[in-house]
């Protein structure tokens, strides 16, 4: 019953007054000047210089900029440096 967890989570939270990202698992995009770090990533779909793009599970991220160095990635994150332009959120997985 993953609905019935997922709905428990959400009402604990709720009541917590926590943010959604605490309880339940959603993707987080972090940018801090030129680093760049992607929570929750199922998989990183392109990269180059210019662009990086990210499988997110129900949607894809796509950033653009300049000078992307991939510095680490989990199972779960993607750290980044770079200079970043454009930030974009697509449909599900290209």
């Amino acid at each position: 019953m993953p609905g019935w967890t997922s709905s428990i989570k959400r009402r604990a939270g709720e009541m917590l007054r926590l943010p959604p990202d605490a309880v339940e698992s959603v993707a987080r995009v972090t940018i801090v000047g030129d680093d760049l770090t992607i929570e929750g990533a199922k998989a990183l779909l392109e990269v180059s210089s210019d662009r990086i793009s990210c499988d997110l599970g129900d949607r894809v991220v796509e950033i653009e900029g300049e000078s992307f160095v991939i510095k680490l990635v989990t199972e779960r994150e993607i750290h980044a440096v770079g200079r970043v332009r454009h930030l974009s959120f697509g449909g599900g997985r290209r």
